[in-house]
């Protein structure tokens, strides 16, 4: 057997073997020997019959069995001695098969995608370091305050008030239009900000047991619900029970109480190192992602076409489960939009490039700069997975071996120190300042 192989500039490789004749007859004496099991000759049990015989029965038929066992065997000869390893099986196309003058295969085959990368000190991002006011803590302060909120019942005949908790047996029906009316149960709460402007002014003063019906017209538009906005609804609600909300006083026995601080100024303090904490590690992976987008916008990547293909169908499936959908074709949702399936692709397969993008691009930093991760590195890294998950590292781990998700974390971890590492190295400019507002706005992404 001889071999070429000319690498193309698109990941791809162009690949040639020429077979001698003797290897085309040991190729067709397998074929015929696995085909001996099955044939059937006369006088003879299956698989007895001489190889001679199954050859006479049989001659030409086998022909594609011995191809495919001769390219098979000549791939996994071939492997290690290809400058440029396949990403998987090459389809061959057989230019000649003769027993007597040998064969002729040729393929063009996918190679792993390639990157050339920029220096990294030449990256530059714009950092955001977090300032944390006292209004910021006092919010987070009154956010366990009223997670330690107290419901006392209260008597019968007393009317609901604006910061009572409810407990409602309610219906409601569209104005002019006719369907069953739905009985739901619920609690509903006075003065909760989510509630629809007006709503519950129809709930101030009714009392235990008291039914009412009201019309109510939601405002539009109404982002938190867009199918309400502008309809009005016809509601029926019965009040079956009233609570009064108290809340502790934010001092030293507050404080005490959520954590066993020694004064309220202790849990400040410590409120207030959470919530940079918090912020600095979100703020620090947006920067990271930022620097990676820059690397990206500065690297030269050649992809094969198949690769951004199954990817793009990977991340079409992703999304449908994330979303609860059936998961179908990607034609067949198309039509569901009522779009082209080719315009429909290139959305999903901007995704999959970038994905494919990145996952490329870690690999190739670890490998020009000898990134690899230790097994003391792996326990540290389920030690801090473990407490990010609230639950004992070896609880985690014995959840990873029972899943086999061995490889997934230790790749996850090294990610993190290759993430760790190009944060590292990019150049920084003078770090922006920021609210907890603007934070919460960029890390959102409704920044403008």
């Amino acid at each position: 057997m001889e071999f070429t192989a000319k690498k193309n500039n698109n990941a791809t490789c162009d690949l040639s073997i020429q077979f001698s004749a003797d290897e085309v007859r040991t190729a067709y004496s397998k074929a015929y020997k696995n085909a001996s099991e099955k044939v059937k000759i006369p006088g003879f049990r299956p698989g007895k019959a001489p190889l001679n015989m199954v050859e006479k029965v049989l001659g030409d038929s086998v022909m594609d069995d011995a191809a495919n066992i001769m390219l098979n065997q000549a791939m996994a000869d071939l492997f290690d001695k290809l400058e440029h390893k396949p990403i998987r099986l090459p389809q061959f196309q057989m230019e000649t098969f003769d027993k007597n003058t040998g064969a002729k295969a040729k393929a063009t085959y996918d190679t792993k995608p390639e990157v050339t990368l920029p220096k990294l000190k030449k990256i530059k991002i714009q950092p955001k370091e977090i300032k944390i006011s006292d209004a910021d803590i006092q919010k987070e302060l009154e956010g366990i305050q009223k997670n330690m909120a107290r419901n006392s019942l209260k008597e019968e005949g007393e009317p609901v008030e604006s910061a009572d908790l409810l407990e409602i047996n309610y219906k409601f029906k569209e104005a002019g239009k006719e369907y069953p009316e739905q009985g739901q149960v619920g609690k509903f709460q006075m003065g909760a900000p989510q509630n629809p402007p007006g709503f519950e002014t129809n709930l101030l003063g009714m009392k235990l047991n008291e039914t009412k019906e009201f019309q109510f017209t939601y405002p539009d538009p109404y982002p938190q619900s867009p199918e309400s906005a502008g309809k009005a609804i016809t509601y029926t609600v019965t009040v079956s029970a009233v609570y009064k909300v108290t809340y502790p006083d934010i001092n030293d026995d507050f404080a005490s109480e959520v954590d066993g601080s020694a004064n309220l100024q202790e849990l400040k303090e410590k409120t207030k190192k959470q919530l940079l904490d918090i912020f600095a590690n979100a703020l620090t992976k947006r920067a990271t992602d930022d620097a990676y987008n820059e690397i990206i916008k500065e690297s030269k990547f050649i992809i094969p076409e198949s690769l951004i293909y199954e990817e793009t169908e990977t991340v079409f499936q992703n999304f449908m489960r994330e979303f609860g959908l059936p998961v179908t074709s990607l034609a067949d949702y198309a039509k569901r939009l009522n779009k082209e399936e080719k315009e429909v692709r290139e959305s999903f397969s901007k995704a999959a490039e970038k994905r494919i993008q990145s996952y490329i691009l870690k690999q190739k930093i670890a490998e020009d700069h000898k990134i690899q991760i230790s097994d003391e590195e792996v326990e540290a890294g389920y030690e801090k997975e473990a407490t990010q998950q609230g639950i004992p590292a070896e609880t985690l781990k014995k959840e990873v071996q029972k899943q086999k998700a061995e490889t997934f974390y230790r790749d996850k971890f090294l990610f993190d120190k290759i993430d760790e590492f190009v944060y590292a190295e990019v150049e920084k400019k003078s770090p922006k300042t920021i609210s907890t507002e603007e934070a919460e706005k960029i890390l959102s992404g409704k920044e403008e």
